[in-house]
């Protein structure tokens, strides 16, 4: 036996949903909610609207619920997520006294890429703490190791000494 949806809607309501269904940049997971909610006030059968829609009778349940218990609004999909990570001062305190102390590998100063993979972060919350502690260790006199083909001591030839 189909169940009926059996929700009656005022006008207003019709008229909120029919002018949302009209916009052409409508989200299309947001128009099929909205148009299970128009076809159960039309009175059809959650049969009708699997079949209509293609959708099964648990997600003619579940929308019909968000709309009757929190309107338009309940049709939007809503994903948590996960908190946004606060770069707390003693974070911050943490990766400045870090890039005081010379990294590991011999080099002299540290890279972003290498700090945030000691520290375990992204590069970019590297980059935000250095700037905000204006940090610029690219721009210091002194000369990085460097462990590519030519670190072997010798001397690179300029223009000038040929």
């Amino acid at each position: 036996m189909a169940s009926t949806g059996s929700l009656r809607l005022t006008p207003a309501q019709r008229a909120e949903l029919a002018g949302f269904l009209r916009r052409r940049n409508l989200p299309a997971s947001l128009a099929q909610r909205m148009r299970i909610v128009v076809l159960l006030d039309a009175g059809s059968s959650y049969r009708d609207i699997e079949e209509k829609l293609g959708t099964p009778a648990s997600t003619i349940a579940r929308w019909k619920q968000r709309y009757q218990e929190d309107g338009v609004p309940g049709l939007a999909t809503v994903h948590p997520g996960q908190p946004p990570r606060k770069l707390t001062p003693e974070f911050r305190a943490r990766v400045l006294e870090r890039t005081r102390q010379a990294p590991p590998d011999g080099l002299t100063h540290w890279s972003l890429r290498k700090l945030a993979a000691v520290m375990k972060v992204s590069k970019t919350s590297i980059a935000r703490i250095w700037k905000e502690a204006d940090l610029k260790l690219h721009r210091l006199d002194h000369r990085v190791a460097s462990g590519g083909p030519r670190s072997s001591g010798r001397r690179l030839r300029s223009r000038a000494d040929a």
